[in-house]
């Protein structure tokens, strides 16, 4: 019925094709809250070496923009103007002030799931990203004037 050819072909083009699928990797899941909704969106590239991008948190009340994220030499928007990256997790860093807090958020492509390094958040965008985050330093923080100053207001 088959002659030894088409057997041959057939358990070849088998191989072949069960070799391609095994390289595709399943989509990468989503980090756990607060994480999965925090994204970098809008991302624009200044220059060769500045890209900034805006953090924002999809919560309860619609999506928030907690401000912009700005990183030098990075791969992060070069090339794609409007691509998106999921934060997957973020570690906060030594303050050098109290009230102002610094994080080292670790990013991935949101489309393709491929690391894309990791970004400072600072400032402001810092700081509403804190009270996402729960910080109890930051919930507690209430601004005081300095009582040294030669300000005032």
């Amino acid at each position: 019925m088959f002659d030894r050819m088409t057997v041959f072909v057939g358990i070849g083009a088998a191989l072949l094709l069960s070799g391609c699928v095994a390289t595709v990797q399943p989509p990468r899941p989503l980090p756990v809250a607060p994480y999965t909704y925090l994204s970098l969106n809008a991302c624009k590239a200044y220059g060769s070496d500045i890209v900034e991008c805006q953090l924002d948190y999809l919560g309860n009340f619609g999506r928030q923009r907690l401000g912009p994220v700005q990183q030098k030499s990075s791969p992060i928007g070069i090339g794609n103007q409007d691509y998106q990256y999921q934060v997957s997790s973020c570690m906060p860093m030594q303050r050098v002030q109290k009230e102002l807090p610094i994080y080292l958020c670790d990013i991935y492509g949101a489309r393709s799931g491929a690391d894309a390094g990791s970004v400072f958040i600072k400032g402001g965008t810092a700081v509403r990203l804190a009270r996402v985050l729960g910080d109890p330093e930051q919930l507690r923080y209430r601004w005081k004037p300095d009582v040294w100053s030669r300000v005032r207001g």
